[in-house]
């Protein structure tokens, strides 16, 4: 009955260790920031480019608050965004979607950094996969992966809300008169709906 009771707690301890709790968006950002401060040479000039997710406003949010959390720190230079847009015009390839690696460094190289960001954040049962990671341009070597399990609060619900059909709400109700009384053989006299079922 010991040895039971040991290997269940054991393995409960085991679980524990290898398990990842997860954490508000903002907060898994910003451990993300952490995590490639220990990675990347400081002073190293970044460009975040692309989040993969099914929904646009999040991989927007994403890689909007990586570049605030990014940039905050003295640590990097972040390339900033409108560069990203131009270029994105100019080759049409979208930010929100998947960009291959050969893209990628490509773009890196054309924006003069030197460390390229790209990452992805999926549902994966009740919470969401964040996972970013870091690629040397010149070498195409990856530098480092962080992921974290990303749980729902109303941040993340308001932006993986699917838009509300409006069509109905914007179009005006039309007045149609109601129907006209019905009446019994053209005496003028109302009669209730119930005689005529």
């Amino acid at each position: 009955m010991k040895k039971i009771v040991c290997l269940f707690v054991l393995s409960a301890c085991l679980v524990s260790a290898f398990a990842q709790s997860a954490v508000l968006i903002d907060t898994g950002l910003s451990k993300g920031v952490n995590f490639f401060e220990g990675r990347i040479v400081k002073g190293t000039k970044l460009a975040i480019l692309n989040v993969k997710s099914s929904y646009e406003q999040l991989s927007e949010y994403v890689m909007e608050e990586m570049t605030a959390h990014f940039a905050n720190t003295s640590f990097f230079t972040v390339v900033e965004r409108s560069h990203l847009e131009l270029l994105r015009q100019e080759m049409n390839f979208q930010l929100s979607g998947e960009v291959s690696d050969e893209t990628a460094l490509s773009i890196g190289k054309m924006l003069g950094a030197q460390t390229i960001i790209s990452g992805s954040i999926d549902l994966l049962g009740d919470v969401y996969r964040l996972r970013i990671r870091a690629i040397d341009v010149q070498s195409a070597t990856i530098q480092g992966v962080y992921t974290a399990n990303i749980q729902r609060d109303r941040t993340l619900t308001s932006l993986t809300a699917t838009p509300q059909n409006t069509d109905s709400q914007s179009q005006p109700r039309q007045n149609t008169p109601p129907p006209p009384p019905r009446t019994g053989s053209g005496s003028g006299v109302a009669l209730p709906d119930y005689l005529f079922n």
